[in-house]
């Protein structure tokens, strides 16, 4: 039975991590630019939230403002992977960059070693 609550409680743990990492996310998006954000709740718990990981911008987590700064990406473009991302949902990868309007095989395939899911 404590073994069961324990698992229970490391669950539960895990979910409020998560919730209270998405929350940062987007209260601290909204202030000021994020230079880089990592949330690691635990190794058992497996959730990690990054902005910038390795040099990498996160196409589901970024400001329309960090992928501006992503060569090739103006106002327009940025604001096109954030209209996507809000329609169709998070990115599972890279490369489904190419679904947005505006983006040609050539700039997603420019853009793969900057950007990341």
């Amino acid at each position: 039975m404590q073994k069961r609550m324990r698992r229970g409680t490391i669950g539960i743990m895990a979910v409020m991590g998560g919730m209270l990492a998405s929350f940062l996310v987007i209260w601290l998006g909204r202030g000021a630019a994020v230079e880089s954000l990592s949330l690691r709740p635990g190794p058992r718990s497996g959730v990690e939230f990054s902005v910038i990981d390795r040099g990498k911008v996160n196409l589901n987590l970024a400001t329309q403002e960090q992928l501006e700064a992503l060569p090739g990406i103006g106002p327009a473009r940025a604001a096109a992977i954030v209209r996507h991302r809000d329609i169709h949902g998070p990115f599972e990868y890279p490369e489904h960059l190419i679904e947005v309007p505006g983006f040609s095989e050539k700039l997603v395939e420019s853009l793969l070693d900057k950007i990341a899911v």
